[in-house]
């Protein structure tokens, strides 16, 4: 019963458009297309958003896993499907997306897609819920470069697990370490930013699992967050 109240209200949450992006009324009539695969549901039957695609983003392995909207959100996808999306929907052009928004981030996870209201939808054959891909692969090497943060980078879930820079490039922060008090610092839009880890750079973009990261000139080792006070200890939260 819990999980059933879960999904129902995740499913309640996709409906709340994020501003900018507009909900299309209902699913198309005809048929969608599955790749690779087959849904027990319609996932077309889901709240619809549309917006134009501002770019592709990579992982620090190298994949294409998430895309940005021009009017802000992101989308989150599996990176086998990153090649087919990107032939039918290239930066600059709109897409339609089917899926589940995160409650409270303007974050999409993508169950299904099209370029227009005249093209048959193309549907995924699974969910793609990684918090995010926070590792490098053995192509990984090092990576060192700067920026100005454009937008948080989200979690499917809507956890802030790192930014986008204005230029594109992805710095993902390592489990644990995301809301810790210097890096919450510079997770700020339009703040600068310097990082170094192990990332994939190519003609498409660049990403980093940051190892090391501060102001220009200034870098620092990424830590854990440090653990708050024992329960019933001086200065530990009590709940409600």
């Amino acid at each position: 019963m819990l999980q059933r109240r879960k999904l129902v209200a995740a499913l309640a949450s996709a409906a709340l458009l994020p501003s900018g992006i507009h909900g299309l009324a209902g699913a198309q009539s005809r048929p969608a297309e599955a790749m690779g695969g087959e849904l027990w549901f319609d996932p077309t039957q889901l709240p619809s958003f549309t917006g134009t695609v501002e770019r592709y983003l990579l992982n620090p392995n190298g994949e294409v896993d998430a895309l940005l909207f021009r009017e802000g959100p992101q989308i989150s996808f599996p990176p086998e499907v990153a090649d087919e999306l990107r032939r039918a929907v290239a930066p600059g052009r709109p897409l339609i997306v089917w899926g589940i928004r995160a409650r409270n981030a303007p974050v999409i996870t993508m169950l299904a897609f099209a370029p227009s209201a005249e093209t048959t939808p193309m549907v995924l054959d699974r969910f793609y819920w990684r918090p995010s891909n926070r590792s490098a692969g053995t192509g990984g090497m090092p990576l060192p470069f700067f920026g100005t943060v454009r937008s948080p980078f989200y979690a499917p879930q809507g956890a802030v697990v790192g930014v986008v820079l204005d230029d594109g490039s992805v710095v993902l922060f390592p489990r644990g370490t995301a809301s810790s008090e210097a890096i919450r610092s510079l997770l700020k839009s339009g703040t600068r930013i310097a990082v170094s880890g192990i990332g994939f750079q190519s003609q498409e973009g660049q990403a980093v699992l940051a190892e090391q990261f501060g102001e220009p000139g200034s870098l620092r080792p990424v830590t854990k967050d440090e653990p708050g006070p024992p329960a019933g200890a001086p200065g530990a939260a009590r709940g409600n």
